[in-house]
């Protein structure tokens, strides 16, 4: 047993196992890692607030973890904890502009001068695009 790492007393605790019961006594009785931070009628919950608000962005996600159900989740792991929900991230649409859009933009831009702090008004949005957290479909 120490040629192999393990300890004597795993080697007896194994042997004890198996005479108790076989390979199947030998098994491990957890099913292995973590519990779920969301319980499974959290999850419905969830799912239900986010069908309604959708689509919602990482920070509102978080948010209603937080105040909601209490639960936070490494900003790493939440991509993944949602997907295994049922939720999808639809990123932003691009928008395509016209020729005579960016000509006019471009003629604005010759009659004043552009504030750096501020946008152009060639890269405003003409409207609010479905981005963040969606359920698949």
């Amino acid at each position: 047993m120490s040629r192999e790492g393990l300890s004597r007393s795993t080697g007896y605790r194994w042997l004890k196992a198996w005479n108790a019961g076989g390979i199947t006594a030998m098994m491990p009785d957890y099913d292995g890692g973590r519990p779920p931070k969301l319980s499974e009628e959290n999850r419905e919950r969830f799912r239900a607030i986010i069908e309604r608000e959708q689509p919602c962005t990482t920070a509102e996600v978080v948010s209603i973890l937080e105040t909601t159900f209490g639960v936070t989740y490494a900003p790493v792991y939440l991509p993944r904890v949602l997907k295994e929900i049922g939720l999808e991230y639809e990123p932003p649409d691009r928008e395509i502009a016209t020729r005579k859009d960016v000509s006019e933009a471009i003629e604005w831009d010759k009659k004043e001068p552009v504030p750096t702090t501020g946008r152009h008004p060639y890269d405003s949005r003409k409207q609010r695009s479905n981005v963040g957290w969606v359920l698949q479909e």
